[in-house]
């Protein structure tokens, strides 16, 4: 067999208590990717989930998306990005073993595999950040793998991506984070959230992928002005598969189709 694992991931759920978001059904297509995650992808080590869990991060948000991710056959690995509240998120789905006072964790899986997931979270801001504490935890993470093949995951992309208005609110002061990844050679891929965008590319030497959002999408960076008058394209939702060969890495970004 060429891939030994797989792990689904989804990004930027934007949950609500109401079901709706920007026009559009979040908790309805949310659904739909749970069913589709558990018809086609039984066999997937986890699902990965990597930030804006809920669009403004109240503990109401969450009691409602732990209801609706009960239904994965999976596991579920949440993360936080920069519409949640770190506190809520800390109290409603706790992971295991996390950086104290952060939402940050590693995940060890079978086969050797390692998932370092970050908290980019900068509290009033929709940018992020990687404090000296973060990075300290990252730097000694990747210490401790040597050994191991490392997928990272986070919300915010480090540095620009050319999608214009997006661009304003990245990972700050993102050289140190590049720099680490960038000197381990263990790091195979470095996942991202927060654009809503499909974007692949190379920073500082280290690969790199975003996804569209579980619920609305971003307008590419031409059509995309001011935010005052920001409306969702109707581009559909999607998901990526990871799938984990013995010298390779790939990552399958499928749609939605006919999505609520």
């Amino acid at each position: 067999m060429v891939f030994a694992h797989k792990i689904v991931w989804i990004t930027d759920l934007h949950q609500t208590v109401s079901g709706q978001v920007e026009g559009v059904n979040s908790r309805g297509r949310l659904e739909q990717v749970i069913e589709q995650i558990n018809r086609d992808h039984p066999d997937a080590l986890c699902c990965v989930a990597s930030g804006d869990l809920c669009d403004k991060g109240d503990i109401e948000e969450y009691q409602a998306l732990a209801r609706t991710v009960g239904a994965l056959t999976v596991p579920f690995v949440p993360m936080i990005g920069n519409h949640d509240s770190r506190d809520n998120l800390l109290a409603a789905l706790p992971p295991v073993d996390p950086l104290a006072g952060y939402y940050q964790f590693r995940v060890d899986l079978a086969g050797g595999l390692t998932l370092l997931c970050l908290d980019t979270h900068l509290p009033g801001s929709d940018a992020g950040q990687m404090d000296q504490a973060r990075l300290d935890w990252l730097a000694d993470q990747l210490r401790q793998t040597v050994d191991r093949r490392v997928l990272v995951f986070a919300h915010h992309p480090p540095g620009p991506l050319g999608l214009g208005l997006l661009d304003d609110m990245p990972l700050l002061d993102h050289e140190p984070f590049v720099a680490l990844l960038a000197a381990a050679p263990q790091v195979e891929h470095l996942c991202c959230g927060h654009v809503h965008r499909p974007v692949s590319g190379v920073i500082g030497g280290v690969p790199f992928t975003t996804l569209r959002s579980i619920a609305h999408q971003t307008r590419p960076p031409q059509s995309l002005r001011t935010w005052d008058d920001f409306v969702a394209t109707d581009e559909r939702p999607q998901y990526g598969v990871i799938l984990i060969g013995a010298d390779r890495v790939v990552i399958q970004s499928i749609d939605i189709e006919s999505p609520v």
